[in-house]
């Protein structure tokens, strides 16, 4: 597996999309809603081996594991997909390991309303409730921590 794809310019993570081209990257949505700085073209390249992001699922908390996963097409979005393994704060780690994924969606939307103000649309919590169910069922292996140079994620 590779390691996540980031954009030089802000060195933040970005979603791949399928099109006529082949793959394009873009700024994730989660980092746009946080505020941060994506209003520019993403340069993506892949992530240097201590580069950790922030936890692929509540976008909260650092990353402390990782949850090894293969490859699959993300619902709701059929020209988008993951690739590899996702990164997960302590929490959230701890929720998936005892497969409460609907905490988990619950510890996102919570994330989602303290930064911008106002609950997360039911419409986002499906969509996301969605996507964590397909990752469940492409999980490869128990839940590890993170650290050293033969953990990947992306």
């Amino acid at each position: 597996m590779s390691r996540p794809i980031i954009c030089t310019v802000c060195n933040l993570a970005l979603d791949a999309f399928t099109n006529e081209d082949g793959v394009t990257y873009l700024h994730t949505i989660s980092d746009a809603m946080d505020g941060r700085d994506v209003n520019h073209e993403p340069v993506p390249v892949q992530a240097p081996a201590e580069w950790r992001g922030h936890c692929d699922f509540c976008t909260a908390g650092e990353p402390k594991f990782v949850v090894p996963a293969q490859d699959f097409t993300t619902p709701n979005a059929p020209n988008g997909f993951s690739t590899g393994d996702w990164a997960a704060c302590q929490w959230c780690a701890l929720l998936i390991g005892a497969d409460r994924w609907q905490s988990v969606v619950k510890r996102a939307a919570n994330h989602f309303q303290r930064r911008m103000g106002f609950p997360m649309p039911l419409e986002s919590r499906i969509s996301i409730w969605t996507l964590y169910r397909q990752l469940a069922e492409n999980i490869t292996g128990p839940i590890r921590p993170l650290g050293g140079d033969s953990d990947e994620r992306g």
